[in-house]
């Protein structure tokens, strides 16, 4: 069963037990089978023109050096291709025709002359031993080799007495070697590929957790200052592409020292946390809820009546005393200053910070008429801003 399985995953390059992981190795692998072909081409090219001109200065039948010749040629035009074709499949299939191709003109010539000459043989083994140069799995390996074969040993036996017994049985010996040969080392550059693709994947996929970690606030779970400052700009190009006017909001927690100080660190920190998870569940769910530090925290959305919404909030932070840790009679009031951005307005992160910091200090020091705090005020942008 292990066997099995061995085979299985050597069987292609991009197929993987992890959905994720094998489309990972589908972008990663392009690029690569695009090198091994153009390198397959190339070679080629080299090799077969340097034996039509080495044939043609040897002497040899000038069968030998028009053969080569164009096969030289449809090397280079591989080459060129290589650049223009976008799939993988489609790079396959030009290898395996290069190859294919050079088989059946090997054949052809040896019918041609009547002999499998030194000079054919050694081509002959030298189409194999190319193979590995392209990553193939060992499916696709297994085609070109099995095709290659397969021209060879039925040209060869088509013509009754055509060739002798031994030069069919050195032929024979010949392809099977090399195709053993190929095809254990296309196995083990798979091996090593998907293994190198897997490794890959793995670090990458650690980076992306880290780089996470490193934007979460380790008390609520929210997003930090550091997120904010790094993707500030990339959620304003977002809500203007899609015409949106959103909202931020810089929200604070009333007498939070003088919680923490009466009750202790850990009442304060229960405070925070089901502020948060007020927040998350009223704010739609696009909304970004940022921990700025403290008892400061942001909150960048978009919401047809914000004002609205922050009321609820507001109102349903009394919930929260049955979170609290020491004293079910405390309550959590919160201040809250919003302002709001157009799609037509060009703003940068610290002056819209500092018009809702405006907002939220009016709010702060702001009482109703009937003695309680505003709560909430609202601003907005100074008109300067627009552009």
């Amino acid at each position: 069963m292990k066997a099995y399985q061995k085979l299985a995953s050597l069987w292609s390059t991009t197929h993987f037990q992890r959905a994720e992981l094998s489309s990972y190795a589908e972008h990663y692998i392009a690029e690569d089978v695009r090198r091994g072909i153009m390198i397959l081409a190339l070679v080629s090219l080299l090799l077969l023109g340097t034996a039509a001109i080495l044939y043609g200065s040897l002497g040899f039948s000038s069968n030998y050096v028009y053969t080569f010749s164009l096969l030289a040629v449809l090397a280079l035009h591989v080459a060129i291709s290589t650049r223009v074709i976008k799939t993988t499949e489609m790079l396959y299939m030009l290898g395996m025709t290069l190859l294919i191709i050079s088989g059946a003109a090997f054949v052809l010539l040896a019918h041609k002359t009547g002999i499998f000459s030194a000079a054919l043989l050694s081509s002959t083994v030298l189409l194999f031993m190319v193979v590995p140069l392209v990553p193939w799995g060992v499916r696709e390996a297994t085609v070109v080799v099995l095709m290659v074969y397969v021209v060879f040993t039925l040209s060869t036996l088509s013509v009754q007495g055509r060739f002798d017994a031994e030069t069919i049985w050195l032929l024979q010996f010949l392809m099977l070697g090399s195709a053993i040969t190929t095809l254990t080392v296309v196995a083990r550059n798979v091996a090593v590929r998907k293994h190198d693709i897997k490794t890959r994947f793995d670090l990458e996929d650690a980076h992306r957790e880290m780089e996470i970690l490193s934007y979460k606030d380790p008390l609520t779970g929210i997003w930090n200052r550091r997120f904010l400052e790094q993707e500030f700009s990339k959620i304003v190009r977002r809500h203007r592409v899609a015409k949106q006017t959103f909202f931020m909001a810089i929200i604070d927690v009333d007498d939070f020292k003088h919680l923490n100080d009466t009750y202790g660190h850990d009442h304060g920190d229960a405070a925070l946390q089901c502020l948060v998870q007020t927040l998350l569940r009223y704010l739609p769910e696009n909304a970004h809820v940022i921990r700025l530090g403290g008892d400061e925290f942001m909150v960048l959305f978009v919401d047809p009546n914000p004002e609205k919404t922050l009321k609820r909030i507001i109102d349903s932070l009394q919930t929260c005393k049955g979170l609290l840790l020491l004293n079910d009679n405390i309550s959590l009031h919160v201040s809250i200053g919003l302002v709001s951005v157009s799609p037509q307005q060009t703003v940068r992160l610290e002056d819209l910070y500092k018009q809702a910091d405006k907002a939220l200090y009016s709010a702060k020091s702001c009482d109703r008429q009937d003695g309680e705090k505003c709560r909430l005020v609202y601003a907005n942008l100074p008109s300067e801003k627009s552009s």
